[in-house]
């Protein structure tokens, strides 16, 4: 995933080729060009893209169409590991380029952030569909629907499950973020037994005994990690104001 801030560059060019209104002037070796400065927005849509996340899409489809539904869960070992765009990302590409009804559910009661990353470009907040423990939003995205948890009081966690389990079977891909999970494990009841867990890790930032306890936090939990994606990316906000002040 380290190459999303040139895929980002790319899409923005291919959606508008006008997209120099917004970017910041560079000067490098004599060279003046303009760098684009990339919005929160922008930036899953340009993951979606990333081989990583389309090979697990395509692993996961077959499994929604032989059971019906698939449900996969993502969690940081740190925050700021990339778990929120990793699994808005995921969410993006089974919807859009595989065609799925997807769910995808802000389980992060610390700090939820999906709703930004979906946000509209008109910034109005989008229609609610359902409200509650669980509330449910439509998105910009076709077959996408953004579903936010809202725990205020310890009854609605067991409404919440309720809840969620039962719109289950209108969507044939679940994508789950979890937040941290080793920090606050109140939403991983969301996860079954079979369900894969995927923990984000980014180089650079995620320690190695982080990543060791969010292990062993979810093994003891009889949940154990499916996986790792590794996230290189550097900050795509940091990147060009870098090359503007070399």
């Amino acid at each position: 995933m380290s190459n999303y801030y040139e895929a980002l560059t790319r899409l923005r060019q291919d959606e508008d080729p006008r997209a120099a209104e917004s970017s910041v002037l560079s000067v490098r070796d004599g060279v003046k060009a303009l760098v684009p400065v990339p919005t929160l927005g922008q930036v899953p849509a340009a993951m979606a893209r990333a081989g990583a996340i389309r090979n697990l899409s395509e692993r996961l489809a077959p499994l929604a169409v032989v059971e019906g539904t698939t449900r996969v869960l993502v969690t940081g070992c740190r925050p700021g590991d990339g778990a929120s765009t990793v699994a808005t990302a995921l969410a993006i590409d089974l919807s859009q380029r595989l065609g799925l009804r997807t769910m995808l559910v802000d389980a992060h009661l610390r700090h939820p952030a999906l709703h930004r990353l979906l946000q509209s470009p008109n910034k109005r907040p989008s229609e609610l569909l359902l409200d509650g423990a669980l509330q449910m939003r439509a998105t910009a995205w076709p077959r996408l629907e953004l579903a936010t948890c809202c725990l205020s009081s310890s009854d609605s966690q067991g409404q919440l499950i309720e809840q969620f389990e039962g719109l289950l079977g209108t969507y044939s891909a679940v994508i789950a973020d979890l937040g941290v999970i080793r920090l606050d494990a109140r939403m991983l009841p969301l996860a079954r037994r079979d369900d894969p867990i995927v923990a984000v890790v980014r180089q650079g930032h995620t320690e190695r005994h982080e990543l060791a306890t969010t292990a062993a936090a979810l093994r003891a939990a009889s949940r154990p990690i499916a996986g790792v994606i590794l996230n290189d990316a550097t900050d795509p906000v940091a990147k060009p104001l870098r090359r503007l002040l070399g």
